[in-house]
């Protein structure tokens, strides 16, 4: 275990909907959310009463290190923002990312392609959920019901990505 992450407001939103946000805890080194993040999550999500709110104050209250960016990596945000016209969250989640050098977990999928372009590693959801089955933490039938249980909450997932969902569980599956 020796992974940073740096995570926008889907993974944290969708983990704490399947109240599996203490895998990022137990799965990677550090996990730090750029302050923009926390107050779309949290600040945002309490003032409108989403119970996932809850779920990632505590997390962030435990384990999870919310990041003021720098001046310079606020630029970079910027800079990211303007040539992506993606929303300010993933913005600076790439940008911390890109900083730290580490892996920025998006489940948005303009965001992962400029992430990509910038050679930041990426993941999402599926990438915890993944790591949790690798490390022997999820059994595979749990993480098919996991998969099942993201799109019963709204996640977006074609049939051909859940397909690939579930063979690469399968791969990972002795």
């Amino acid at each position: 275990m020796s992974e940073v992450v740096i995570t926008d407001a889907t993974v944290l939103i969708y983990l704490a909907k399947l109240d599996d946000i203490d895998y990022l805890n137990r799965l990677f080194e550090e996990v730090y959310v750029p302050e923009t993040v926390y107050e779309e999550v949290v600040t945002h999500g309490l003032e409108e009463q989403y119970a996932d709110a809850l779920s990632v104050e505590e997390a962030t209250e435990s384990f999870i290190d919310v990041r003021k960016l720098t001046d310079e990596t606020e630029g970079r945000a910027d800079e990211i923002q303007e040539s992506s016209g993606l929303e300010r969250g993933e913005c600076t989640a790439i940008a911390l990312a890109e900083d730290e050098r580490a892996r920025c977990l998006t489940d948005d999928h303009a965001a992962r392609k400029t992430a990509e372009s910038l050679n930041v590693d990426v993941g999402g959801t599926i990438y915890v959920l993944l790591e949790a089955l690798d490390r022997g933490q999820l059994s595979f039938e749990g993480y098919v019901e996991k998969l099942d249980d993201l799109t019963d909450n709204g996640f977006r997932m074609s049939a051909s990505l859940y397909r690939k969902a579930v063979d690469a569980g399968e791969d990972l599956t002795p």
